[in-house]
């Protein structure tokens, strides 16, 4: 008798528990969440990040621990970083990396760009590259036709670009190096714009110091023959070795 009554007991519980389920939604419809950080849109993010651990306080998430975030063309990896979604920005440090590839009409080529610092800087609203101190930048150019490969070793104190810009700027202890088998060429400025849909590097310096080492053929000799271009401006294309100093 006593086993029966245990048993009803449990069965009315149960059906009470259906029967409330049944009639009341898990979430309120006036609900209204604290915070609108972890809230997940119906939309396809435009960016992915991966992080160890997250921590977010007063509008600032930060991210520690195998950092990755990966946009378009764009694969950004670090130890720390800083996250903002109003407005939207990201601050890696701890052993930064930006890996861009894209594909360049104008010259017909595949540029790989690989950007490591000390700081590196992307914002999406104000479409803001900024990378600052020991910045080496080492950038791979291939044919489409897969015919003609190039390698730029950029290194420089600062970085800035815009994402609707062509133009990257560097200042500071500016060197460019091309290791180019035998024949590597190499300059240095005070600043250097690498144009990149037309991959010409411009080295400039006030005092005329700007130069770049490179080589041209002797239709004489048909032999490389080292020629070095120094002035206040010096325009390099990193494709066809072709420079000219003012």
């Amino acid at each position: 008798m006593r086993k029966n009554l245990i048993y009803l007991i449990a069965l009315f519980i149960i059906i009470s528990i259906k029967l409330f389920a049944a009639n009341e939604p898990l979430v309120p419809e006036d609900f209204i969440p604290a915070s609108d950080t972890f809230i997940i849109k119906k939309e396809k993010p435009d960016a992915v990040i991966i992080a160890d651990t997250l921590f977010a306080k007063d509008g600032i998430i930060t991210l520690d621990g195998r950092v990755k975030a990966t946009r378009l063309n764009d694969i950004l990896t670090c130890g720390k970083a800083l996250l903002s979604n109003k407005p939207q920005w990201i601050l890696a440090t701890i052993r930064p990396s930006l890996f861009r590839k894209e594909s360049v009409l104008e010259t017909r080529v595949v540029r790989e760009m690989n950007i490591t610092a000390k700081n590196i800087y992307l914002g999406k609203d104000d479409g803001l590259l900024s990378a600052s101190d020991t910045v080496v930048v080492t950038i791979d150019e291939t044919t489409w036709d897969l015919a003609t490969h190039t390698r730029v070793i950029i290194t420089s104190d600062d970085l800035i670009g815009k994402e609707d810009s062509e133009r990257l700027i560097f200042s500071g202890n500016v060197k460019i190096y091309e290791p180019e088998g035998e024949n590597p060429s190499d300059g240095k400025g005070d600043r250097l714009d690498y144009l990149r849909k037309r991959s010409l590097a411009v080295l400039s310096s006030s005092a005329g110091n700007a130069l770049i080492n490179t080589w041209e053929l002797n239709p004489d000799t048909n032999q490389k023959e080292k020629r070095s271009l120094k002035g206040k401006r010096v325009i390099y294309n990193t494709l066809t070795k072709e420079g000219i100093s003012e």
